[in-house]
């Protein structure tokens, strides 16, 4: 056990070292969740204004959408973004490359396993990403400064964020290894890893808070793994709307650990049929 740790701790060493030598990349990852999130910032300001009868627009703080006032959906907008940085690795596009390129092979010939080698290295990269966020994240709560109270939770509601935050980690982890690996049976993978995206962003609270889903919708994301990833810690962390029971969050975490169970399976047989189904060609 002692010597695969240190496998896997040497991996995240090396991925640390080829973040920092590429740390542009992670900026752009880092710019890629900021500025669709500023966008819908602004968009949102726009819809909590109400104009009286001579024209005049105010922002209506009274107002609520989604039963959601505007400092809470500011609020919301920015914790989003700073969680889905820190949290979504991207690994999926390399994985789909070395399959079709035959590069997938290198990595079978090691005495590591190819999963933990990825999330070790992701890992890794993913803290120099949040590093490159730390900027951004400072200029939205600055420039939205009138509109935004960030939470300050207590310890126990902040250990349970903490472990949401894990668990959700590693069920984004382990779609994006699955998404990565359907190349060994498509042949071109981009539009079912956009299909995911926009998926993502409607069921698991990243484009829009949940509450402003019609309740059909709301069930899907509940029974499917979405809204575990960002809306079930964000509920914990900023407790908007209908706190959440007891009940409610013991549910919620017995959510992450089936489906954390459940694809740590998949996993394991979707990348074992995909072996039978591979083959390499060339030097």
């Amino acid at each position: 056990m002692k010597k695969r740790a240190a496998k896997y701790w040497t991996v995240a060493v090396l991925g640390w070292q080829d973040s920092l030598v590429y740390r542009f990349n992670a900026l752009l990852w880092a710019l890629y969740a900021v500025l669709p999130s500023m966008t819908f910032m602004l968009v949102w300001l726009a819809a909590y204004q109400s104009g009286g009868a001579t024209g005049e627009s105010t922002i209506g703080i009274g107002q609520e959408i989604g039963g959601l006032s505007l400092s809470q959906m500011m609020t919301y907008y920015v914790c989003v973004t700073a969680l889905s940085v820190a949290i979504t690795p991207h690994p999926e596009w390399d994985i789909a490359q070395y399959i079709r390129d035959g590069k997938i092979t290198q990595f079978l010939l090691r005495p590591i396993g190819y999963y933990g080698y990825r999330m070790a290295q992701e890992t890794s990269y993913q803290i120099v990403k949040t590093a490159m966020l730390l900027p951004a994240f400072a200029l939205m709560v600055w420039l939205f400064r009138a509109y935004i109270h960030l939470p300050a939770p207590g310890a126990a509601r902040l250990a349970l964020f903490g472990l949401s935050v894990i668990f959700a980690y590693v069920l984004l982890t382990q779609i994006k290894f699955l998404l990565g690996i359907s190349a060994f049976w498509i042949a071109e993978p981009g539009g079912f890893l956009e299909i995911w995206n926009i998926l993502t962003g409607v069921f698991a609270g990243r484009l829009l808070p949940l509450s402003l889903l019609p309740a059909w919708l709301l069930a899907l994301g509940d029974a499917l793994p979405f809204a575990s990833l960002y809306a079930f810690p964000l509920r914990l962390l900023l407790e908007q709307g209908t706190p959440l029971t007891t009940q409610e969050i013991a549910a919620g975490f017995a959510r992450q650990i089936v489906w954390l169970l459940a694809l740590a399976l998949l996993v394991r047989w979707t990348w074992r049929r995909g072996l039978l189904a591979y083959e390499a060609y060339g030097g």
